[in-house]
């Protein structure tokens, strides 16, 4: 909404106005009443000061993400810089590397534990393949690649493995069937079995873990609620909070569980403070894959807050898909229709305080001709922000709408999955099990769905992008598309370039395919532009 700007303190009343001067400040008193009585209401047990300091961190959340990519970066740098046949030294960096990414960036971090299992398996060191095997269910599981995750932790349970892999094994167990148990809520024949897989993976960490240890601590808590004694896990985390880092993953864990532990006593208000701090400590730690801020923003719409759950709750959707965090771009999905709809209808009703406010303003300023003239401006303005904010709504509904129907596509697609996998393993036909699975006939048809949301969104947001593109080009070289064809894989590269996504490694990765095609394309384009030197920083200003 457009706010009315004050009189300058120079401005020069109308001769014939200026007997009614002495009426500005009744006017400047009946708006402040009006504006008071419109912003009152909502609940005020907020926890304001964890509310404040969570807002903080989002403004510097920047500022932490650039922390982490430049950690990252130097990672990358040293793995550069590391001899090929230095196969230890290799290894270790692409785990540092997983490890980095994993709350960061879900698909990168499978990549390189991925890299590191072929690294450990060149080598024939059964250790580490094992170590960096286990990093990669954490890392499938994060991304919502549960068969494969699944798959593995299976092999693994089959092995005898040192009590130091035995551990991490769990975890990563655990940590696997918790994502799956989100998953699959509601479906109450997978259920059990994913509650009999997690209780069993907890049982071993908590017999296996030294008791003095702080993920023990915060296990036994966890179970504890689980099991029904929410006092009891209360009691346990008010010991264990105050002895972690800020800054730590488990703070992070800790006063998230401590939130669910106030759910459960009905303590709303702490559970809000305790949301909030797990969220503030996500934000510093650069995670993406996140509960807490969407479970933030779902409380603070229960509270009538609607303007900040809107903003949490997009800030969550922005970082899961940033961060490629399929289960939460999934929770967060089924939520921001809810949140969005009641912003719009707050939005709804301020137009209808507006109009209110408008006429009183009239009522006041009908000795005016000079204020009135201020208040038609603002009307004027005010038209045109709810113009650009209904275009800004039809278009996030279209892409929500996009978003919802892959996630349906996607959820229907694993579930015939599954019973296709099912069947084949129980008919013993694993060798037609995979060939079936190389043949891309369950990951072609998904590609196709994705590559048609892609282009048909990146062209609602750039419908001048062809034409622009073509302006690098020379003009023997420019590309035609026919009307509803969709884009050629050299222009879905440059799309991706336009977006910021620079790194081939990744634009292969996105378009499911090697390196090298992906460096083939860049290299033949720019020998088609104008300016070879500058083309692809011209892409980018497009």
């Amino acid at each position: 909404m457009t706010n009315l700007q004050p009189l300058s303190e120079n401005y020069k009343y109308p001769t014939v106005l200026k007997r009614f001067r002495h009426l500005l400040p009744v006017l400047a008193l009946a708006i402040t009443l009006l504006a008071a009585s419109c912003g009152s209401g909502g609940d005020k047990r907020l926890p304001v000061d964890e509310l404040a300091r969570l807002d903080d961190e989002l403004h510097n959340a920047d500022n932490y993400d650039r922390q982490k990519a430049s950690l990252i970066a130097s990672l990358n740098s040293k793995l550069d810089t590391t001899d090929p046949a230095d196969h230890i030294g290799r290894w270790k960096l692409y785990m540092d590397l997983g490890r980095e990414y994993l709350s960061f960036c879900s698909d990168s971090s499978a990549y390189f534990y991925n890299k590191a299992n072929r690294t450990a398996t060149a080598m024939a060191n059964d250790s580490l393949s094992c170590i960096s095997r286990i990093a990669c269910i954490n890392a499938w599981g994060a991304a919502g690649l549960f068969t494969q995750a699944q798959l593995t932790l299976a092999e693994l349970d089959t092995m005898a493995l040192p009590q130091t892999l035995r551990l991490e094994h769990s975890k990563a167990g655990r940590q696997l069937f918790s994502y799956m148990k989100a998953y699959a809520k509601g479906y109450e024949d997978m259920m059990s079995y994913l509650n009999g897989e997690y209780s069993r993976y907890m049982a071993s960490l908590l017999h296996d873990l030294p008791p003095d240890n702080a993920l023990h601590t915060f296990l036994s808590a966890q179970h504890e609620r689980e099991q029904g004694h929410p006092k009891m896990a209360e009691k346990i985390l008010k010991k264990l909070i105050p002895t972690l880092k800020e800054n730590s993953n488990i703070y992070g864990m800790a006063t998230y569980e401590m939130s669910e532990v106030y759910h459960d006593l009905g303590h709303d208000t702490e559970r809000g403070r305790y949301l909030a701090l797990a969220a503030a400590a996500d934000v510093r730690s650069s995670t993406k894959e996140t509960h807490a801020l969407p479970s933030l923003a779902r409380w603070l719409y229960d509270k009538g807050e609607v303007d900040r759950a809107y903003r949490y709750i997009n800030t969550s959707l922005e970082d899961a898909m940033r961060g490629n965090a399929r289960m939460r771009m999934v929770e967060i999905a089924a939520l921001l229709p809810l949140i969005d709809g009641a912003y719009r209808k707050k939005m709804a009703s301020s137009r209808d305080e507006l109009m209110i406010y408008l006429i009183l303003v009239a009522v006041l300023l009908i000795v005016s001709g000079t204020l009135l003239s201020i208040a038609l401006r603002n009307v004027q303005r005010t038209r045109q922000a709810n113009r650009k904010l209904e275009w800004q709504t039809k278009m996030q509904e279209s892409y929500i709408g996009h978003f919802l129907g892959l996630c349906s596509s996607y959820s229907e697609r694993f579930e015939s999955l599954r019973r296709f996998v099912s069947r084949k393993i129980a008919s013993g036909q694993t060798d037609d099990l995979l060939k079936t699975l190389k043949s891309g006939k369950f990951t072609d048809p998904e590609n196709d769905d994705f590559f048609k949301i892609f282009d048909e969104t990146f062209l609602d947001l750039y419908p001048d992008f062809i034409d622009n593109f073509n302006q690098l080009l020379r003009p023997e070289c420019r590309i035609t598309l026919k009307k509803g064809a969709p884009l050629s894989t050299e222009l879905r590269i440059y799309a991706f370039v336009r977006l910021g996504v620079e790194e081939s490694v990744k634009i292969a990765q996105i378009l499911h395919c090697s390196v090298s095609t992906i460096y083939t394309y860049r290299n033949r384009m720019r020998g088609r532009a104008i300016n070879r030197d500058t083309f692809e920083q011209d892409v980018m200003r497009l």
